[in-house]
């Protein structure tokens, strides 16, 4: 009985964002990777987010070609949400959100779960990242040290071996981006909760005043 019930609240918390964000729900993603070969998905992996990459339609038409990825996906889709969001009034919107809002969380442990589970896939992205990173501070550690050597010795460096190092260095930089990335976007996440978490109870404080309103009433119709 709980995972029917379960089922059923995704069913519609899914319908109820389907309807709120229409337009969005359909995009697609397309990026290489680094052999060149295009990928399709719902959102751009976290090791190409600095790559070029096309949004298109339900219907596999390019609407969107993002060259500046300085902008991190959350906050193109929050942009892309408002600009293509119906007309209809702030007040609706308002509206609209909070009833999503009570729909999605049947508690404040619900929401406290929600953000846990955010947090761990950023954990995993942050944890491979930091992995490339390291592991390219150790090469490149390798390397001066190799090529130190070399010229102590009077060997001098070729081209190649030179090459090869910058190219460890443009690989920490992208790194080092890509972690700051992560830290903003976490703080984003962090800001979003709490306050969903702030209007949640909000919301379940005025419903508890208002039931308690409701018994009151019908105590005093009784008595009379």
């Amino acid at each position: 009985m709980n995972m029917e019930h379960k089922l059923q609240k995704i069913i519609v918390v899914f319908g109820c964002i389907c309807i709120l964000v229409a337009p969005v729900c359909a995009d697609t993603y397309r990026w290489k990777d680094k052999e060149g070969k295009t990928h399709y998905g719902a959102t751009v992996p976290a090791e190409y987010a600095d790559q070029p990459y096309d949004v298109l339609n339900n219907a596999g038409m390019v609407i969107d070609r993002i060259e500046d990825t300085r902008e991190p996906l959350e906050v193109r889709a929050e942009r892309i949400v408002k600009e293509r969001a119906p007309l209809i009034s702030d007040e609706e919107r308002k509206r609209q959100s909070d009833r999503l809002l009570v729909i999605q969380y049947r508690s404040e442990k619900d929401i406290h779960k929600a953000l846990e589970l955010e947090l761990a896939q950023l954990g995993y992205d942050s944890k491979i990242i930091h992995q490339s990173f390291d592991s390219t501070t150790t090469a490149i550690r390798e390397q001066v040290r190799t090529v130190a050597d070399q010229q102590r010795a009077g060997v001098p460096v070729n081209d190649e071996k030179q090459k090869q190092i910058e190219k460890l260095y443009r690989r920490l930089e992208r790194d080092g981006k890509r972690l700051a990335t992560l830290d903003s976007r976490e703080a984003r996440i962090q800001a979003r909760f709490q306050s969903e978490l702030e209007r949640y109870r909000q919301l379940t404080s005025e419903s508890e005043e208002r039931e308690q309103e409701l018994r009151r009433a019908e105590a005093r119709s009784d008595q009379s």
